[in-house]
C-alpha cells in the first residue's frame, strides 16, 4: 500500500515538473527547426534562425540595451541589498521584521501597479524613456532577490568569527571588511546573478518607461510575435533558456543558491 501511494507520488511530481517546463523543453526544437513558427515537432533540423538572429540590427541594439540596463540596475540593487541586510541583521534598529518586509515589497506589489508608479515619478523628471530611468527601476524591483539572499546568509554566518576579531584588537569596521564580507561574497554573486536575469526577462514595469530608441528584450520579443510573427524570436527565445539554464546550474553547482532561498 505505502510501495503504491508512494509510486503514485513520483508520478505526480513527474507531471507537474513535465507541465512547469514545457514551454521551455519545447522552444529549444522549434528554435532549430525548418518549418513553420508554431510547429512541434519541427519536420526539419536548422540554424537559419540563429544566424538571422545575429544579423538582426533591432534585435541585437535591443539585446545590448537589456544587458547594459541590466549590469547597471544589478550593481545598484547589490549595493543597496547587502547595505539592507545588514542593517536588517545586524542593526539594532526596531520594526525589523516589518522594514525586511518593505524591501521584499517588490515582489508583492502588482509589478503594473509599480509601473504607473515610476511614470508618475519620471514624467515630471523628465527623464521617461531614458536608460537611466529604465536602470533605476529595473534595480528596485530586482533588490528583493539580493536582500533576500544577503539576510539569510548574513543570520546564517558565525558572529563568534567576527567577535574574535574584535577581542584581539580589530575595530568593528575593520572587522566587517576582512571576515564578513569575504563571507558574503558568494550571496553577492548568486543574489546579483538571479538580479540580473530577472531585469533581463522584466516586461511589465518596462513597457510603462519605454520609447522609440528604448525597445528591451522582452519589448522586442513581444512586438515579434505580435506584429511582425517572426520565426527569429524562437531563436532568441532558444537563446535565453539555454543561458537561462546555464546560469542557474553554474550558480548551484558552485554556490548551492537554494539554501538562501529557503524560507
Amino acid at each position: 500500500m505505502r510501495s503504491g501511494l508512494k509510486a503514485v507520488g513520483y508520478v505526480i511530481i513527474t507531471l507537474l515538473l513535465l507541465f512547469i517546463l514545457a514551454p521551455m523543453l519545447v522552444i529549444l526544437p522549434v528554435s532549430f527547426g525548418s518549418s513553420g513558427m508554431f510547429q512541434f515537432p519541427p519536420s526539419g533540423f536548422s540554424i537559419d534562425r540563429y544566424s538571422a538572429l545575429f544579423a538582426d540590427d533591432r534585435i541585437m541594439s535591443s539585446i545590448w540595451l537589456s544587458l547594459t540596463i541590466a549590469l547597471v540596475s544589478t550593481l545598484i540593487a547589490v549595493l543597496v541589498g547587502v547595505l539592507a541586510a545588514v542593517g536588517i541583521v545586524r542593526g539594532g534598529m526596531p520594526f525589523k521584521g516589518m522594514l525586511e518586509s518593505f524591501f521584499l515589497g517588490p515582489l508583492i506589489v502588482p509589478l503594473v501597479t509599480t509601473g504607473i508608479g515610476f511614470l508618475i515619478i519620471f514624467v515630471p523628471m523628465g527623464i521617461v524613456g531614458s536608460p537611466v530611468s529604465i536602470a533605476l527601476a529595473h534595480s528596485v524591483v530586482i533588490c528583493p532577490y539580493v536582500v533576500r539572499i544577503a539576510t539569510a546568509t548574513l543570520r546564517q554566518l558565525d558572529p563568534a568569527l567576527e567577535e574574535a576579531a574584535i577581542v584581539h584588537g580589530a575595530k568593528e569596521g575593520y572587522a566587517f571588511r576582512t571576515v564578513v564580507l569575504p563571507q558574503l561574497v558568494p550571496a553577492m554573486i548568486s543574489g546579483g546573478m538571479l538580479a540580473l536575469l530577472v531585469s533581463i526577462d522584466e516586461y511589465t514595469v518596462t513597457s510603462f518607461l519605454i520609447q522609440a530608441n528604448t525597445i528591451t528584450l522582452p519589448i522586442r520579443i513581444y512586438q515579434l510575435v505580435s506584429l511582425d510573427i517572426n520565426p527569429v524570436v524562437t531563436a532568441l527565445a532558444g537563446l535565453t533558456v539555454i543561458l537561462s539554464f546555464i546560469v542557474i546550474f553554474v550558480l548551484e553547482k558552485k554556490f548551492v543558491i537554494h539554501k538562501y532561498l529557503e524560507m
